[in-house]
């Protein structure tokens, strides 16, 4: 019953109902996720002045910190921005009072004078940060601003189950062209392949980032905050003369909450320059 349902649609009429098992699946993965995400609407008091590397990974993840990092290290004249999209080491002469852990271990790889890229790309470095950025973790865990591993289950279950809905639907029909002796089921193919590609895709996308419903509305909260601050600080630097450092020390959280691109058209402009286009992830 099933086939001749299958076998007498026209193909108008299978790639109507196609869509619609597909915008379907996509739809239930999308609400699946969210209700999934238990972390509330409730807001946070804003603090004064936020720590910088819990504001970098809230709003950015591991790669917002290293790019804070990064910032932070060449404003205290420990590394400098080289030729070549490199970062070099500048000044060896530190103390161990002056950096810390999360520093000392990108320092290590800086002393190899690696491009920018690289050394987002070092899985090592990477995972050696992560741990010890497990004080952060915890800290910003215990108010539910990070997305859950509860949410993350849900999503691959999700991604399974509406890829075999798509592959059963889809491969249901291209079973009964093959029997009649129809070959040509390439672009039946190629319609079945993309949806399931488009189920793991949303799923990537709504747990891409590392913060939770709250967290995400908390960054927006402070985003929105620290505006006139943000504005202050820039203008600073803009003009001749200016004042230096203005985005360490106190005020280094403003680099991780907005990121480097706020230094455009500044006198700190190449680091926006040198962090264009530059892949990190953000869901770590």
């Amino acid at each position: 019953m099933l086939e001749d349902i299958f076998f007498n649609l026209s193909a108008v009429d299978f790639l109507n109902i196609f869509g619609l098992v597909v915008l379907g699946v996509l739809s239930l993965i999308y609400f699946a996720i969210f209700f999934a995400d238990r972390s509330g609407r409730a807001p946070l008091p804003i603090p004064d002045t936020p720590d910088p590397m819990e504001t970098a990974y809230l709003s950015g993840g591991l790669s917002q910190v290293i790019r804070t990092l990064i910032y932070d290290l060449d404003e205290r004249g420990f590394v400098l921005l080289a030729n070549e999209g490199r970062i070099k080491i500048a000044n060896e002469l530190f103390k161990s009072d002056q950096i810390g852990e999360l520093e000392r271990r990108l320092l290590e790889k800086i002393r190899t004078s690696p491009k920018i890229q690289e050394i987002f790309d070092d899985r090592a470095l990477r995972d050696d940060l992560h741990r010890l950025l497990t004080p952060v973790r915890a800290r910003l865990g215990l108010e539910n601003l990070l997305l859950s591993p509860g949410v993350l289950n849900v999503r691959r279950v999700a991604e399974i189950l509406g890829a075999l809905t798509i592959l059963f639907f889809g491969g249901v029909k291209a079973k009964l062209l093959l029997d009649a002796g129809q070959s040509n089921i390439s672009y039946l193919l190629f319609l079945i392949i993309a949806s399931i590609a488009s189920v793991y895709a949303l799923g990537y996308v709504l747990t891409r980032n590392v913060a939770s419903r709250r967290g995400r509305l908390h960054i927006e909260a402070m985003r929105g905050h620290f505006a006139d601050r943000l504005e202050a600080t820039i203008a600073q630097i803009r003009s001749p003369g200016p004042m230096a450092r203005a985005f360490s020390g106190a005020a280094l959280y403003l680099i991780g909450l907005y990121g480097l691109s706020i230094l455009k058209g500044t006198t700190e402009a190449k680091f926006a320059e040198a962090f264009d286009g530059v892949a990190g992830d953000g869901d770590e």
